[in-house]
Parts: structure tokens; sequence; C-alpha cells
């Protein structure tokens, strides 16, 4: 096969209609085919989950109104784009507006929301979007194939949060993918969509359509995915936070996916790892502005030891595991940590002494109850409302003046936990979320302003 292309727009890239016109010249000016992924636009998988909680808290009438909302944008869509003779669209969004009906009527009269169905309702928005700019392109005279990815995107059976089948992906991929591409056609699917086996529909998590781009990447052996958003590339901070922050030119694998684990919201965490398996290169553009290169992550990075970005998180909890049987005692990290796994909450920062472990968390109502399950063995603490914040690059231990740097700036900020991450890409910090933007802007300026930076 000729070169392959993934090219993958989120939803802020297609959320109205003169955006998607933008998509539009974007794909006139690829020479070959390509495979492009779409999300749902921005705001509609929320307003669907809105509508099928309203209808599961037992008050049909808005979630009928919302759904009467969500009609209204995406035929506004389709006349806006002179879409509104094309009958096999029209009839395509009306089949799939009146299951969501159907859905939500099941849901109040049973007075039951499972998992399945949440799924199934919230995947419709990349249904709705990708089916509109198929026929866009149609109109103006590209070959396009509008693909259902969950003819491809096989997942196991756990609904909001799937994981794909890659080598089965794989097989279908080259089935039914390839020979439209080698046809010339492009191929325009959905992100964050999946299903099982037996066609039952799944999810794979939200921000999952650059994962699906990833994915595909790696099925169809591509030479470049390429994301498109709403900002710039990957940044050295969040702008809305730091007004000085500014795109990055190149990152690592690595320094990608530390980013995207401890915070920075450019790309899905999951993204990276089909991409690194592959070495395929990951550009990540900005549709406000074809014209800038973004960022351009592959396996080596550029200027190991210096740090690349700051990342955060909100809503941390810290816990704190205390008991005196650690001291010199095999097996209590492994009974504490089983705790956790039993709930399946995942755990992001640990720092350990002799006789207490503290960890972070992110928010969840199962809380209290893995609280009261650690303290049938030990005594535990919990402070809410902390943020972490992680400062990003490959090899950043080597730099001998790093840490001093980084102290001072921290001077007189109140520190909850820090750790040096095993992987020599990051170091973290837990503060009070109160002074979380404060201490971003203290450590940007220091890292990245200041004579003699470090990015």
């Amino acid at each position: 096969m000729s070169q392959v292309k993934i090219i993958k727009f989120g939803g802020t890239s297609v959320k109205n209609a003169e955006a998607m016109e933008g998509v539009s010249q974007i794909l006139k000016a690829e020479k070959a085919p390509a495979v492009v992924v779409l999300s749902a636009t921005a705001g509609t998988t929320d307003l669907l989950l809105q509508m099928v909680s309203a209808a599961a808290s037992g008050d049909l009438n808005t979630a009928l109104e919302l759904k009467n909302a969500l009609q209204n944008r995406h035929f506004e869509l389709v006349h806006k784009l002179k879409l509104a003779d094309d009958s096999e669209l029209l009839g395509a969004l009306r089949e799939w507006l009146a299951k969501i009906e159907v859905l939500l009527k099941g849901v109040y009269y049973l007075g039951e929301l499972t998992d399945r169905v949440k799924a199934t309702i919230s995947a419709m928005g990349e249904l709705f979007s990708s089916r509109i700019l198929a026929s866009l392109l149609k109109r103006e005279g590209r070959r396009v194939c509008w693909l259902d990815i969950r003819e491809v995107m096989i997942t196991d059976n756990n609904f909001l949060n799937a994981a794909p089948q890659l080598k089965t992906i794989r097989g279908k991929c080259r089935k039914l993918l390839a020979p439209e591409l080698r046809d010339g056609r492009f191929v325009l699917t959905q992100g964050f969509i999946g299903a099982t086996e037996s066609g039952v529909t799944t999810v794979l998590g939200r921000g999952g359509s650059d994962y699906t781009a990833a994915i595909l990447g790696f099925a169809l052996d591509a030479d470049s995915v390429e994301i498109w958003t709403d900002v710039p590339g990957v940044m050295t901070a969040d702008p809305r936070i730091v007004p000085s922050a500014y795109s990055l030119r190149e990152l690592s694998f690595t320094e990608a996916a530390e980013l995207s684990f401890f915070g920075a919201r450019v790309l899905h965490p999951s993204t990276l790892l089909p991409a690194m398996e592959k070495n395929i290169p990951v550009r990540v553009k900005n549709t406000l502005d074809p014209s800038d290169p973004g960022t351009l992550i592959t396996r080596e990075a550029a200027h190991p030891g210096r740090v690349k970005a700051i990342a955060f998180r909100r809503h941390i909890n810290v816990v704190t595991v205390e008991s005196t049987r650690m001291l010199m005692a095999f097996g209590f990290l492994e009974k504490m940590f089983a705790v956790f796994a039993n709930y399946r909450i995942p755990v992001d920062l640990i720092s350990t002494s002799e006789i207490s472990v503290s960890l972070t968390v992110g928010e969840t109502e199962r809380l209290n109850d893995i609280a009261a399950e650690l303290r049938k063995f030990s005594a535990v603490t919990i402070k809410e409302k902390m943020a972490s914040i992680s400062l990003v690059g490959d090899s950043i231990k080597q730099e001998p003046t790093f840490l001093k740097t980084v102290f001072n700036a921290l001077d007189r900020v109140n520190l909850e936990m820090i750790t040096f991450g095993a992987s020599n890409n990051n170091l973290s910090f837990v503060t009070p979320e109160a002074v979380l933007e404060g201490t971003v802007l203290r450590l940007h300026e220091a890292l990245f302003e200041k004579k003699g930076d470090f990015a």
C-alpha cells in the first residue's frame, strides 16, 4: 500500500458549520488517501449524557427536550452546510434520533441506567458528526467511504472504558479499510466508539478519539498520525493559567505520554502506546492555523536534560496509610494496594516512609469505602482539594542545577508530597488546590522565562 496517514479532528474542530468547512479545506491539501477520525461536535457527548441521566432520574420531559436540542443543533448544521438535499444523510440522522428516543424512554420506564445503555447513547455524537462531514466532502467532489468504526474497533465488554483487541482490529482494518485506501478513497470514521465481538456498542473513555487514531495507525502500518485540535500543539503549560506559555516543536513519546498522564489535555493518555510500538510519528496541529507546524512527537527526545512542560491535575485526594506493622514487614504494601485494585481505582503518585505510605487518587465517590477497608489494618487520613504539579522532560535528573532552580521557585509553597519519578522523566509535587495556579506561574517563570532557562 502507498503512504497511509491517520488524521483525527477533535470536537472543537467540527463544532459548527464554519469549523467543518475549515476541516474540509485542510483535507483538500491531502494528496494521498487517508483515514479521517472524527469526534462529536463540541458539547454533544455531554448533552447526550445529560439527557440519559435525566431519563434515569425520572424526568422524561427534560430528557426529550435535550434530545430535541441535539436534533436542532445537527439539522441546523446540515442546513448551514447546504446538505439538506442529501436524503441518505437525513435518513441516517432521523434513524439515530429515533433510537435515542427509544432508549431514553426505556431508561425512564425501567428506572435503571446500565453501562451498556450509557455507552450506546454516548456513542451517537460521533456518528452524527462523521456522517455530516462525509456528506460535505462528497458534495465537494471527494471520493469518500463512511465507515462505522464498530465494524473494526473490536473491544472487550467493559462498556464505558473498553480495551481494544489489537490483533482482531488489525485483521479487520486490513480487510475493510485497506481496500478503500488502495482504491484512492478517504475513509471517514469515528473515534471513541467500539463494539464487542457480538456487536454491542462500547466506548473507549472520554478523549478516546485520539486513541482510536493511534490504533488505526498501528493496524494499518501508517506513516504518520495527525491530531488536530484548537491549540498550537503541546504547550509548555496551560495557556489559560500561563499566558506566556508557548508551543513545543518536538517531544519524545515518553515525554508526551508523561504529560498526558499527569494532566495535560492535548492527548489522551493511551494515544501514544500504539504509535510507540510501531514508531509512528504523531503530530499535533491547530485547525485555527493549519500552516503552523505544531508539535512533532517521535521516539528520540530533543534536548534531553531539559524540562519540556508543566502538567497538573486538580481534584486530587491524598490518602495516607500509617501502621507500625509496616516496619520490617512483608506483604503490607501488597495488602494495601489490593484494596485499591478491588475498587478499580488507579493510584497516581506514591511516597513512602518506614511506617506510612502517602498516595494520590483522583476524585472518587468510593473513597470512603476504600478508607473503611484500609482502616481494618491501619490508620488512614484523607486530604481533599489537593492538586498535583508535574515537571516533565527526558533525563531531567541529569541536569545539575535543576533541583536548585525548582525549589527556589517553590520557596514558601506548602508541599504535601514530592516524588521524583522512577522513569527519570518527571518531578511531581502535591499542593493545596488553592495555590495551584500561582505555583504553576512561578515554576513556568523560573524554568522557561528567565535567562538560562531549561526549555
